[in-house]
Formats: structure tokens, C-alpha cells, sequence
């Protein structure tokens, strides 16, 4: 064997060699995740699905129940809701998820336009306040306003819009509000200021960041009309 065709035969069989190397030695493929908590805001029991894989696996969703932030995988995924006990998808929505982020899917009814994103920016105050947001999940309702009671300096009871007009599939942003109270909270119809829909009491602690949202229908009562829970995000 020449010279020339020896060093080809050497350059060949390390190429080879390195080629090898490199095969066996590939990293493990690394998932993106990011955070998301499904709210079901319709009056139904759910569960729901990321391709075809039910994620709650614990418990279904009761109305007006969530599981809190849970890791998903990032970028573009279908959802599907189903109702508990059934087979066949309420509807599959595709959603695109930016990775290390914290998002939440309210689920307002039986389609995938009552189904809606928020993206949740969670920074908490330093100042002894808390943080609250609104969100609108009633299909029915309208534009709503969400008063706060208090009192004048002369002990006046007075009821102070903190989310005026806020209309359905719509979050509003975070406000502070003094934390370590009990508040006592009106939500009514803008369009019908002196006929609440739902009185309630919520507990707001300093430092904690919270979202209010409706569910329900304005046209039926008891457990099938217009109903609030507080969710603690962070």
C-alpha cells in the first residue's frame, strides 16, 4: 500500500471514528416548560388534556375550581376539556406558550371561543399590599363593576368602584389594596348599578397577589347564576 493511499485509509477511518463518537455522545433533548393554571369557569366538571394526555390527573375540575400553576410543555400544544365521565372532547384549542412564563386558561363554557388565555405577570408588593385582578368569565353577564366597601371620615358606608366596566373574557390589570382585611365586595352589572349579582367577603394578606373571577350565568339563580372565587396566584 502507497503512501497517498494509506493516509486517505487513516483520514477515512478517523472521520468514521469521529462521526461515531459524536453519535454516541448526544445530549439529552432538552423540553422547555412553562406554567399554566386551568380555571373552569363553566358549570360543568372538566378535565383537560394536552395532546391527547389528561394532565389533572388527581381530581376533575368542580365549577369554579382550579389545580394551580402546573409545569406544561412550552411552544404550540392542542388542549383538550372534556367533561368528567366522557369520552369525547367539549373542543380542542391550540395554544403557544412562551417557556418560563405563568399562564392561565379560563374555561367559560362548552367551545373553544369560550375558552381564553391571560398572561400572569407575578410580582409582588413590598408595602404591606396586596395585589388583585378581575376577571370577567360570565358569557351572559355584560360589562361588570366590582366595588369595594368602605367608610367616609364619617363613618359613611361607601362602596368604591375598583374594576369598572370590565367585559367578558377581559382581565384587568393588578391593583394594590391594603393587605391583612377582610373586604367586603360587590359585583353587579354596569348597566345595573343598584341590583348586585353577588355580595361576597374576600381575605386579602400583605404581599400575596390574587385573582377574582365570576362564573355563572346573570339570568339563573343559585348555584347556576353569577358565583366569584378568589384565587391565590402567588
Amino acid at each position: 500500500m502507497n503512501i497517498r493511499v494509506k493516509a486517505l485509509f487513516i483520514v477515512a477511518a478517523v472521520a468514521y471514528i469521529i462521526s461515531s463518537c459524536k453519535k454516541n455522545d448526544d445530549k439529552p433533548q432538552v423540553t422547555n416548560t412553562t406554567n399554566l393554571n386551568v380555571v373552569n369557569a363553566s358549570l360543568n366538571t372538566i378535565n383537560y388534556y394536552i395532546n391527547g394526555t389528561r394532565i389533572n390527573n388527581t381530581t376533575s375540575y368542580y365549577p369554579g375550581g382550579t389545580l394551580g400553576y402546573v409545569p406544561v410543555i412550552a411552544g404550540t400544544q392542542n388542549y383538550q376539556v372534556k367533561i368528567a365521565g366522557n369520552t369525547n372532547p367539549l373542543f380542542t384549542k391550540p395554544l403557544t406558550l412562551d417557556s418560563g412564563k405563568y399562564y392561565s386558561l379560563y374555561v367559560a363554557g362548552q367551545t373553544a371561543d369560550d375558552a381564553f388565555l391571560t398572561h400572569d405577570v407575578l410580582q409582588t408588593d413590598t408595602n404591606d399590599n396586596a395585589l388583585v385582578r378581575f376577571v370577567n368569565a360570565s358569557p351572559d353577564s355584560g360589562p361588570l363593576v366590582v366595588a369595594f366597601e368602605g367608610t367616609s371620615a364619617t363613618n359613611t358606608i361607601l362602596d368604591t368602584i375598583k374594576f369598572n366596566n370590565v367585559t367578558y373574557k377581559t382581565s384587568t390589570d393588578f391593583i394594590r389594596i391594603k393587605g391583612g382585611f377582610i373586604h367586603n365586595v360587590s359585583v353587579y352589572q354596569a348597566s345595573s348599578p343598584l341590583n348586585p349579582k353577588r355580595d361576597t367577603t374576600i381575605m386579602l394578606n400583605a404581599g400575596q397577589i390574587y385573582t377574582l373571577f365570576t362564573y355563572g350565568s346573570v339570568k339563573t339563580a343559585g348555584n347556576q347564576g353569577l358565583n366569584t372565587h378568589l384565587i391565590i396566584n402567588q
